[in-house]
């Protein structure tokens, strides 16, 4: 009797091994239907632009305020904001004040809670080339350096500024040995520039990004740089398609092909700022975001240079801005074996201008009514060039109980403290793959998880 009984509960054990191991073996592929919306992600989009003061009277200081700016994220669909810092009260003293530094801190908190991110950037004057002296805008960028590091997270790019009028390194008093002719710089007004980029470089953290005004300026100053170092620093262009030569931020004709590959991996974003016909219409427009990579742009100025683009071009800036990551194909099997591993592939493609630029885990999550799992996967976005199809094989674990589970991609911002925040990660562009609450996309249902004898 005792054999009998052994006898059945092998053959039972055999023969759910042998239905799991069928099921597991039995895929299942499906395609994705791309959505058209404008989707609120993360580094990426037309933002809105908003400045600060801190006046020799010591007023001007306007806080950032979180309840707007979750607005246009909610709303618009707006994620980031543009934040310049005007230093004027500053500009004849070595120090900054422990109550600015918390108003900048303040800032930045206020841009967490309210689930955007800023691009950010100081500068002495909105109004003169009355900048400050090169030791003493060391002395500023080192005691804001430890404000920045604290929220590097909700910082997208860092803007070099502090040099020149509205910080654009341009008609500068300290930085320019002739200020009647800005464009004609001496050696010794690069060196204290290099100075300048340098520090902000060294004293900020590794993980943000740093734009300069021009190609040149990388070129320059960063000629014989770690690639490591080379790598954070980005393109900002304040005069998009103005002129032949955006008014200053080509100097040559080779800079146009420099740009192209390097924003391929670095962020590039700015404004425009003169109507300038036939360049500014949207035949021009479009092709140079494209060209470029560009990943955001301000929505505010110039309204005369956007609205010539007309209703379908702004759509497409809307939607095309950065990166436009979108599913086609999942293939999964129908079933996996608890204790062991899960095999399958994800197929996806930008449709945006440019790659992100910045790195975030991918993770897949098996999600039950008892809990969520999840597990790393071999998924780098920045490798997701614009047009370009790209699939991701994967293999992993099933450290799960028994019972039925939804398959889901997770790609969270790279810092824990956004990590589980769903206005930080990345929506995939599809239709009825978003799940708000969590922040992840769904790709599929599995329709059991065996027990593994």
């Amino acid at each position: 009797m005792r054999k009998a009984i052994l006898a059945s509960v092998a053959a039972a054990i055999l023969t759910v091994t042998s239905a799991a191991s069928a099921l597991s073996a039995s895929v299942v592929s499906r395609t994705f239907s791309p959505s058209t919306a404008v989707i609120a992600n993360p580094d990426r989009g037309l933002y809105h632009y908003t400045e600060t003061h801190s006046r020799v009277d010591g007023s001007g200081y306007a806080p950032l305020d979180a309840a707007v700016a979750a607005r246009w994220r909610t709303q618009e669909g707006v994620t980031l904001v543009y934040r310049v810092f005007y230093l004027e009260r500053f500009v004849g003293t070595d120090g900054l004040s422990a109550a600015y530094l918390s108003q900048v801190r303040a800032d930045l908190a206020a841009a967490r809670a309210a689930g955007v991110k800023l691009v950010v950037r100081f500068a002495y004057s909105a109004d003169s080339s009355h900048d400050a002296p090169a030791d003493r805008v060391i002395t500023h960028v080192r005691a804001l350096a430890p404000v920045l590091n604290a929220n590097a997270d909700v910082i997208a790019t860092l803007q070099a500024g502090f040099i020149g009028r509205w910080g654009e390194w341009y008609y500068s008093d300290n930085f320019a040995s002739d200020p009647a002719r800005p464009w004609l710089l001496s050696d010794a007004d690069w060196e204290a520039r290099d100075t300048v980029l340098r520090t902000l470089l060294e004293a900020t953290s590794p993980s943000l990004f740093v734009q300069v005004r021009s190609p040149s300026i990388k070129q320059r100053l960063l000629a014989g740089a770690p690639s490591a170092v080379a790598a954070r620093v980005g393109i900002h262009d304040d005069c998009f398609l103005a002129g032949t030569d955006d008014y200053g931020t080509f100097a040559t004709s080779e800079d146009r092909t420099w740009l192209r590959a390097q924003t391929q991996t670095v962020p590039m974003g700015g404004e425009t700022c003169v109507v300038n016909t036939p360049r500014t219409q949207w035949s021009s427009a479009s092709s140079e975001l494209a060209a470029y990579h560009w990943s955001y742009l301000n929505a505010d100025y110039r309204p005369e240079v956007m609205s010539s683009w007309g209703a379908a071009g702004l759509d497409e800036v809307r939607r095309r801005l950065g990166y436009r990551l979108r599913l086609t194909t999942v293939t999964l099997p129908r079933a996996a074996v608890a204790g062991g591993t899960l095999s399958g592939q994800v197929g996806l493609l930008n449709d945006g201008y440019a790659a992100p630029f910045r790195a975030r885990p991918a993770k897949l999550v098996l999600r039950s009514a008892d809990g969520s799992y999840g597990y790393a996967i071999p998924l780098d976005v920045r490798t997701l060039a614009p047009g370009v199809a790209r699939t991701t094989s994967f293999t992993v674990p099933v450290s799960v109980r028994p019972g039925a589970y939804r398959v889901l991609l997770s790609l969270p911002d790279p810092s824990p403290t956004l990590a589980a925040k769903p206005a930080y990660a990345i929506q995939l562009a599809n239709q009825g793959t978003w799940d708000a609450q969590t922040g992840w996309n769904t790709l599929g249902q599995l329709d059991v998880i065996a027990a593994q004898p």
